[in-house]
C-alpha cells in the first residue's frame, strides 16, 4: 500500500507517513539485507554488540538511523532519534540529507489521517507523559511513533505533544542458521560468534 501523502506535507512528515504505512524508510525496512544496504548507502558505522557476550545481534547505522541486525545479516529493528530536532538520513552512494524533525501531535495525526493510516494508541501507567501511536504495516511488522508531553524533564507539559522517536521492528524472526565459517569475513564479523 502506498500512502496518499497530503499535499504540502514537509519531507520529514512524508517520510514518517511512508514508514508508518509501509514499514520502510526508503531502502531501510524490516528484514533488509545488511550487504545490500551497504551496497546502496555505503558502509554503515559500527554501533557495537547488543549483548556483551555475543557479537550478534549487532548495532549498525547510517547517519542518524540506528539499526540492529541479526547474525543472518537481516535488519531486525530501526530507530530514529527524532528528539534531536534534526535527522541525518542516508542517501544512495553514501550521501546524506538533513531534515527538521520538529512535529507536533496535531500535525502528525492530521497528516496520518489524511494519508489513510490507522493506528492503535498505546500508553503505559509506569511511563507518564508518553504515548505511542502503533502501526501494523505488514503481518508481524510494527512501527511505533512515540510522543512526549514536554521538551525536557524540567520543562512544563506542552499542549501539543511532540514526536520523540520512531521505531520499526518485527515479531517473526526465527533462530538464525550458524554462520558458514569456511566463507571469508564479510567485514561485519561473519566468522565470529
Amino acid at each position: 500500500m502506498t500512502p496518499e501523502v497530503p499535499v504540502g506535507a514537509p519531507d520529514f512528515l512524508a517520510r514518517l507517513i511512508g514508514l508508518a504505512a509501509t514499514g520502510a524508510l526508503d531502502e531501510l525496512r524490516y528484514d533488509a539485507s545488511l550487504p545490500e544496504l551497504a551496497a546502496h548507502y555505503g558502509d554503515p558505522w559500527d554501533g557495537g554488540r547488543v549483548h556483551r557476550e555475543d557479537r550478534w545481534p549487532h548495532a549498525f547505522g547510517w547517519g542518524d538511523v540506528q539499526t540492529v541486525f541479526c547474525r543472518c545479516r537481516r535488519l531486525r529493528s530501526l530507530s530514529l532519534p527524532i528528539w534531536h530536532g534534526e535527522l541525518e538520513l542516508p542517501q544512495p552512494a553514501g550521501g546524506s540529507l538533513t531534515l527538521d524533525t520538529h512535529v507536533g501531535e496535531s500535525a502528525l495525526t492530521a497528516a496520518l489521517t489524511a494519508a489513510g493510516c490507522s493506528w492503535q494508541t498505546v500508553t503505559y501507567e509506569n511511563v507518564p507523559g508518553q504515548r505511542t501511536l502503533e502501526f501494523a504495516p505488514a503481518a508481524e511488522v510494527r512501527v511505533a511513533l512515540v510522543l512526549t508531553d514536554r521538551v525536557g524533564y524540567d520543562e512544563p507539559p506542552l499542549a501539543d505533544w511532540l514526536l520523540h522517536k520512531a521505531v520499526l521492528w518485527g515479531y517473526d524472526h526465527v533462530d538464525c542458521p550458524e554462520p558458514d565459517r569456511t566463507r571469508p569475513d564479510d567485514g561485519w564479523g561473519a566468522a565470529e560468534r
